[in-house]
């Protein structure tokens, strides 16, 4: 009797973790984007034009960003840029974090509201530095799948 208990919230705990959910896609692709974004101390150049090549996927051709009052509006601009970016001496991770998704009524598009924190260590003196700022962010779905069209920092937090 225990162990049937026992099986069926296994079942259970694990239909609900897996079962498809839009705001679950929409978490999990900001969770790899984050991956994505995170340089590691060293880099080979082909995992640098791998990782940027990845990148692609997460966003629409006509992707708008505005970051420190300069805006980017095209998913090949932004992915120069980013490929341009020199990142500190032993790289660095991007956490996302006070995640909100608000779908839309219709599930296309979803508003999104985060912290982004770029985490790492200056070489020098050892001690961790962390960029952290609030963005907003719509994704739509498109061909199936979510990619982002909008991204902006509303704010720097010290």
């Amino acid at each position: 009797m225990i162990a049937s208990v026992l099986l069926a919230l296994l079942v259970l705990g694990i239909s609900y973790r897996y079962w498809p959910s839009d705001e679950r896609d929409v978490r999990r692709h900001l969770v790899h984007l984050a991956e994505a974004l995170s340089v590691p101390g060293k880099d080979s150049e082909v995992e640098h034009i791998t990782r940027y090549a990845v990148l692609r996927e997460y966003f629409a051709p006509d992707v708008r960003v505005v970051v420190d009052g300069r805006e980017i509006v095209s998913r090949e601009a932004l992915i120069g840029a980013l490929t341009s970016w020199q990142s500190p001496p032993g790289g660095f991770t991007v956490e996302f974090v006070n995640e909100k998704v608000t779908l839309a009524d219709d599930r296309s598009s979803a508003q999104i509201t985060l912290t982004a924190r770029v985490v790492s260590k200056d070489i020098t003196s050892g001690e961790v530095v962390v960029d952290a700022r609030d963005m907003a962010i719509v994704m739509t779905k498109a061909i199936g799948d979510w990619v982002i069209t909008t991204a902006q920092a509303t704010a720097s937090i010290q």
